[in-house]
């Protein structure tokens, strides 16, 4: 027998263990000749973006930035707002066991902490502390048997892998451009001092040959009135924005993972048709990493017998991630806040700000419970002469069950959490209700283990061995037994099984049925 074997090269990802880090940045913030002392600081907006990602054996290096933008009230009768801004590179590395330049990584950085101190009138000293978590995926092949020609199919045992196969990752940029024209009744724009953008309602539609990325920016700015130097304005805009993604290999039937961040921004001022500063020259920067994969069924040789043969076979054991359940589930948050004793009343308020955080992530039958706060932040207008605006922040705390078929304790979750809108009313001078809707994309894997045929080796059956086996047996069906497992461990056909014993289904054997094996030459 020449006992043909069937080799394949089958790609298995395996999932790398999630890495963390922390950054501890610091420096100081100059204020500039241009501008006033430093009497209080009223806000801080920061920001991080990495936007580089590279790869040398086992070490990752990563690139980004750190904006910050500060609010403060200056010194001088009439304590005028000012703002100054600041962006504070980041590169750093971290080194992740059994990393290659073959495996995948996706790179995030959350601001943990932040806080500010006042050294002198004309500068600030600020310490950042980031966490910084990779996750990845490797790639590992194995040579396995699918199949010997030689020896008849019914003799022979498959199996079915359902497998993760990433088909294609890529990153991409886009630029959103748009001119933005001020509402009527907002005074002209004198001094920005403050501007912030963020994603919302992202949506995500792949077809043949290209994923598409549609979503809005909310751009909210805060500036300075060109009638007095004290008069604050603020105003929001929402952008549409769309990009696509060529993917070469990409199907309508599979499944696409993106993340997208805004990268860079550039705002200006620009007059209108009647010569006054109405008009806010925009562009952003959009970047997206998309990770498309599929999922494939592949037939497998489980294992093999044939008659009056001796088969050694080699087999070595492999784990594999097996996709369970994706969802996505909004949650909407209502809260009433009530300003500290601290705080001076309200008068109008210009923008709340929020960042889902989840702190409790549990998998359970079925569902996932995840419970973690939102960090709040009010920015309004005091009714007071010293301070004329103010912010105060507040911790909402929030619990959300999600719908997980299939999913159990012992599988991993991934979920990604986005605030997509945020409204707020004002109920007194010193309540504010705020709504928050969050939406959570949840994503269960189940790790599997599994054995797979390397080696397979033919032998005559020793004669002896033959001549010993009974020419006719009684054998008594047990629990879990099949057919097949009789036939191998008998040396014979489960045809031949199937005819002396007249079975009517060969699939439905029952505890204590008694079967006639006749011994085959």
């Amino acid at each position: 027998m020449s006992n043909d074997l069937v080799r394949e090269r089958l790609i298995i990802e395996q999932k790398i263990k999630n890495e963390h880090t922390q950054l501890l940045l610091e420096g100081d913030i100059i204020v500039p000749d241009a501008k006033p002392d430093i009497l209080v600081i009223l806000q801080n907006d920061s920001s991080v973006c990495i936007d580089k990602t590279e790869v040398t054996g086992s070490r990752i290096s990563f690139s980004g930035k750190l904006g910050l933008q500060i609010l403060y009230l200056a010194k001088g009768d009439d304590k005028p707002v000012h703002s100054i801004a600041l962006q504070n590179p980041i590169n750093d590395f971290i080194n992740i066991e059994d990393g290659n330049e073959n495996a995948w990584f996706d790179v995030k950085s959350t601001i943990t902490n932040i806080d500010y101190k006042i050294v002198n009138d004309r500068k600030i000293n600020y310490k950042a502390v980031l966490d910084v978590s990779i996750s990845g995926e490797r790639v590992l092949p194995h040579d396995i048997i699918t199949n010997i020609t030689d020896i008849p199919e019914n003799q022979l045992l498959k199996k079915t892998l359902r497998l993760n196969k990433s088909v294609e990752n890529k990153e991409y940029q886009f630029m959103v451009k748009d001119e933005l024209n001020l509402p009527t009744g907002k005074l002209n724009i004198r001094e920005i001092l403050q501007h912030n953008i963020v994603i919302s309602n992202k949506d995500i539609k792949i077809t043949n040959g290209k994923t598409s990325i549609t979503g809005e920016l909310i751009i909210t700015l805060l500036y300075k009135g060109d009638s007095d130097d004290s008069l604050i304005e603020f105003v929001e805009h929402e952008l549409p924005f769309n990009g696509v993604i060529e993917m070469s290999l990409i199907k309508d039937d599979m499944l696409c993972d993106v993340n997208i961040a805004v990268l860079d921004q550039y705002i200006q001022v620009k007059p209108n048709d009647d010569g006054e500063d109405r008009v806010i020259d925009i562009e952003v920067s959009i970047g997206a990493t998309a990770k498309v994969s599929a999922q494939n069924s592949i037939e497998i040789l489980e294992d093999a017998y044939c008659i009056n043969k001796e088969i050694k076979i080699t087999k070595t054991k492999i784990k594999y991630p097996m996709l369970v359940c994706r969802n996505k589930n909004q949650c909407p948050i209502k809260e009433v806040l009530t300003l500290d004793e601290s705080c001076p009343d309200i008068l109008q308020i210009f923008r709340v700000k929020g960042v889902a955080n989840a702190d409790d992530l549990k998998i359970m039958e079925d569902k996932v419970i995840v419970e973690g706060i939102i960090d709040t932040n009010v920015l309004y207008v005091a009714e007071s002469d010293d301070t004329p605006l103010y912010s105060f922040n507040a911790i909402i705390p929030y619990r959300q069950v999600i719908e997980t078929r299939g999913s159990n304790k012992n599988m991993d979750v991934e979920l990604d959490i986005t605030i997509d809108h945020i409204g707020f009313n004002m109920l007194s001078g010193r309540e504010v209700e705020v709504r928050f809707l969050i939406t959570f994309n949840t994503k269960i894997t189940e790790e599997r283990e599994t054995s797979m045929i390397t080696d397979v080796e033919i032998f005559d059956m020793d004669k002896s061995l033959i001549d010993n086996v009974a020419s006719m047996t009684v054998y008594i069906v047990s629990e879990g037994d099949n057919l097949w497992q009789i036939a191998k461990k008998y040396n014979t056909r489960i045809d031949d099984l199937v005819n002396v014993n007249e079975l009517s289904d060969e699939n439905n054997l029952e505890t204590g049925q008694k079967l006639l094996i006749l011994k085959k030459v």
